[in-house]
């Protein structure tokens, strides 16, 4: 058995690997555990404030206290969930000028994800930055949207023409045009509701067809596979 414990950005994709990830790890003999990045404290709460990625040093900070809280337990591996779009800029990330320039999304994001793991310096550690937010897998069949929003059409007929053949980790991460963007322009009500619609939406379409549209995607999921090996 070896155990998989994946930090994630928010409650979007803490939601995808509980529902999507954990059953199919699961039958790897793989045990997987997820949890939003701690960011700091809710004073209100008196308890750890979890969710969102604002400064690359708290996503940093907490990946280590997981892996030093399982120090010398060799089945235990790490990994990430973050979005490329938005991914902190700051002095102390990784997500240098250089990076960003690169004009084709794979390389910048395989080079990212290597300065990452450089940043961690932690080789039970995989790190993972998805192209570029997680409704690029909503958009890998955007069809699957009018189980959650049957008078909505008209507005997934715009969606798809607006996407056209553009492969989903290819639709870029502009603040106008990125994946949730283009979701939230032609079916509103999804602004308020992605953190539950997405997914569900994804694990509707399945995770065979998220690989297969995804190549990004399916390259860390085959990576994650092999630790049951290692």
């Amino acid at each position: 058995m070896k155990y998989l414990n994946i930090i994630v950005e928010g409650s979007t994709e803490e939601a995808f690997v509980n529902d999507v990830l954990v059953k199919h790890f699961a039958s790897l003999d793989i045990f997987v555990s997820v949890r939003k990045i701690q960011t700091g404290w809710d004073r209100i709460c008196n308890r750890p404030a979890k969710g969102g990625l604002l400064k690359y040093i708290k996503f940093r900070n907490d990946v280590l206290r997981w892996i030093q809280s399982d120090k010398n337990h060799t089945q235990f591996w790490y990994t990430s969930m973050l979005d490329l779009y938005a991914f902190p800029t700051d002095s102390e990330s990784p997500y240098t000028a250089a990076i960003q320039a690169f004009a084709n999304p794979y390389e910048k994001i395989r080079a990212l994800e290597s300065a990452i793991a450089e940043n961690i310096g932690y080789s039970r550690f995989i790190p993972y930055v998805q192209l570029h937010e997680f409704e690029a897998f909503v958009l890998v069949d955007p069809d699957r949207l009018i189980t959650m929003y049957p008078d909505a059409q008209s507005g997934i007929k715009s969606l798809k023409r607006d996407i056209g053949n553009v492969r989903p980790e290819e639709i870029n991460e502009s603040h106008q045009t990125a994946p949730s963007k283009r979701i939230i322009k032609y079916l509103p009500a999804y602004e308020g509701q992605k953190a539950q619609v997405g997914p569900l939406v994804a694990e509707d379409i399945g995770l065979g067809e998220l690989r297969n549209k995804c190549p990004h995607f399916n390259e860390w999921i085959t990576k994650l596979e092999g630790i049951r090996l290692a």
